[in-house]
């Protein structure tokens, strides 16, 4: 079995369980049952409400130390040693503990006072509060900071876990590219430069900023329909909790579509920037970076369309030689919904196979 293949089942194991819990939990109404049901007072929702967040990310770990530390010491050269995946697993749990006991809380308190229809106007301008802070969460999750920047957009950034492959970060208009340290030695220059090449086209091209709007747009539908199939009520803390599992189940479809739009994405930019760079340089970054990240250089069609966000270099090569749109639509949607998805809990976005069990990856997950 090779790695990809071995985090992709890990993965689907993982987002299954969740969706099995949650479709179960709904079934028999397990909130109202055992969740206050009525105002019980503020300490004591908040209390109900961080119990409930913890229980949610205790039961993720098996499946975390699966894949953060079984499967990197059966094919990493540089697997993470126990005892500092733990402190690193339990830094990042605890910032998000911390995050979703807050803001679901506050949820709670203002759909009490003002309806459930506020709370989607609430939902929305916490994703754009994630954009802007999604560098600074990783960095309190993680304990990292830029080692330098080569320009004002541009920066290296240290890491512990292999697969970590930085991102574009910050609103439209004040991005950061940031960039694995160790590829300054571990690719050529060339192939560096390509990488970081590649990641301004996606902002000037504004792929990046329509990739936000799909996302954000996306989440906030799947968000709407959760409020609604939980009676659109909001007054108790067995209310947040339906509401929680409905978005985790309305998450779970963004998982089947969002991947053909990401991928679509994927294949634009590539074209977009052979226009400006030697078709043969671009392919042979696109297959070294795999092989320091993903590891998976091809795989069959049937699984690609279905599960994974970022075509493997084999399908890439492929179509830069085909006939093709080379505006970029929506880059990086698929990803970034799961990470936007932390406004209400983010009920899947760790759970996904790129990065169960790498809490390096929660806040910054793979990208092309």
């Amino acid at each position: 079995m090779t790695p990809g293949k071995a985090r992709l089942w890990t993965g689907i194991g993982c987002v299954g369980t969740l969706v099995v819990l949650a479709v179960t939990l709904l079934a028999v109404d397990a909130p109202h049952e055992m969740l206050p049901t009525a105002n019980s007072g503020p300490l004591a929702e908040y209390l109900a409400i961080l119990a409930f967040v913890t229980v949610a990310a205790a039961s993720l770990l098996p499946f975390d130390f699966i894949g953060g530390i079984l499967i990197p010491a059966a094919y990493e050269s540089r697997p993470p040693k126990l005892a500092s995946w733990l402190r690193q697993w339990s830094r990042s749990v605890v910032v998000q503990l911390v995050f979703f006991s807050i803001t679901l809380f506050f949820y709670l308190q203002l759909g009490r006072e003002i309806g459930a229809p506020w709370l989607i106007a609430l939902f929305s301008a916490l994703q754009f509060a994630l954009v802007a802070g999604q560098e600074l969460i990783w960095q309190t999750m993680t304990a990292r900071r830029p080692e330098n920047a080569t320009n004002a957009m541009t920066q290296f950034v240290s890491h512990s876990d292999s697969r970590f492959a930085g991102g574009i970060t910050g609103l439209p208009g004040f991005e950061s590219i940031l960039i694995p340290n160790d590829w300054r030695t571990r690719l050529q220059p060339s192939w560096l430069n390509m990488v970081v090449r590649r990641r301004q086209a996606a902002v000037q091209s504004g792929g990046r900023l329509r990739g936000l709007v799909a996302a954000i747009l996306w989440n906030i539908t799947s968000f709407t329909a959760a409020v609604v199939a939980s009676g659109a009520t909001m007054n108790s803390v067995a209310d947040i909790v339906t509401v929680f599992l409905w978005f985790l189940l309305f998450s779970f479809v963004g998982l089947l579509v969002l991947p053909t739009l990401n991928r679509q994405g994927v294949f634009a930019l590539d074209r977009h920037l052979v226009a400006k760079v030697s078709i043969a340089e671009l392919q042979e970054a696109i297959r070294e970076v795999d092989q320091l990240t993903e590891r998976d250089p091809m795989r069959s069609v049937s699984a690609e369309s279905v599960f994974q966000p970022i075509p493997c270099p084999e399908r890439r090569s492929q179509a830069l030689s085909e006939a093709g749109p080379s505006e970029v639509a929506a880059w990086n949607v698929a990803r970034t919904a799961l990470f936007l998805s932390w406004a209400f809990g983010g009920p899947l976005a760790r759970a996904v196979h790129c990065n169960v069990g790498r809490p390096e990856l929660w806040a910054m997950m793979p990208t092309d």
